[in-house]
């Protein structure tokens, strides 16, 4: 039986303490059998940054741009036919940029490097049903999180219909996934029937979204301890009593959901 965790990088898996995510990564290395797979907002090139960090599971699978992108994570090759897939009726970059440009409040994230998707900062109270109404006559998607960040996507883009898709080639099942998460941005995981869970300290709309549905884990734990909680929960992991492995240099990674 497979076992894959499916997790958002910044406030699931690198939130909490040094010594809570190296408690994690060592339960994980102790149990290949748990595959990590990543599903996060961020690039390409800022995962590759978070890999740098000896603390964060190597990938099996890397889902990246918000559902937009989809790679092996030994070498990051393209899953081409998912990528086509997730990301047909995207309009490009340029037109989706000028469509927007009436929106002064809109800021588009010019250090991030964007593929298959436009990400902006904007603040909550100029989220607009004018300007959402704009995206969706572009026939684009939109996400909204931690009150800060506009995902312009395309249509089926989003990190659930990625893992969906992802699942289906390789031939997972829903109750051999759980799925981890702690902002709006990661929604879209909790409709797969799969195992979830929700870390502590997350984003308070994302709780909201969730309150009705009693299978979802609500850990105190933030972070990778309120993951490693709810793979013990499951009994895919052993309860944590053995010591750290070898210590390593650490380098804190800092980023967005």
């Amino acid at each position: 039986m497979s076992r894959i965790l499916v997790t958002d990088l910044d406030g699931t898996l690198l939130g909490g303490s040094p010594d809570q995510r190296r408690r994690l990564r060592d339960a994980l290395v102790r149990r290949p059998e748990v595959v990590p797979v990543f599903a996060t907002g961020r690039g390409l090139a800022s995962v590759r940054e978070v890999l740098a960090d000896p603390l964060v599971p190597r990938p099996r699978w890397i889902i990246a741009d918000v559902g937009a992108t989809v790679v092996d994570g030994a070498d990051f090759t393209p899953v081409d036919s998912l990528q086509e897939q997730l990301r047909t009726g995207w309009p490009g970059t340029e037109r989706v940029r000028a469509a927007l440009r009436r929106f002064p409040a809109l800021v588009y994230q010019r250090d991030v490097v964007q593929d298959g998707r436009c990400s902006y900062h904007l603040a909550p109270h100029h989220l607009t049903e004018e300007l959402t109404a704009a995206v969706e006559a572009l026939g684009c998607a939109w996400v909204y999180s931690g009150e800060r960040y506009f995902d312009v996507l395309p249509p089926d883009a989003s990190k659930g219909n990625a893992v969906r898709a992802l699942a289906g080639k390789l031939g997972w099942r829903p109750d051999e996934i759980l799925v981890a998460g702690d902002s709006l941005n990661d929604l879209s995981l909790y409709g797969l029937g799969a195992h979830a869970v929700v870390v502590g300290g997350a984003e308070p709309a994302l709780l909201t979204a969730l309150a009705a549905d009693p299978g979802v884990h609500r850990p105190d734990e933030p972070g990778a301890a309120g993951i490693q909680a709810a793979l013990e929960a499951l009994g895919w992991l052993a309860p944590s009593s053995a010591p750290p492995l070898a210590a390593t240099a650490e380098c804190p990674p800092a980023g967005r959901p």
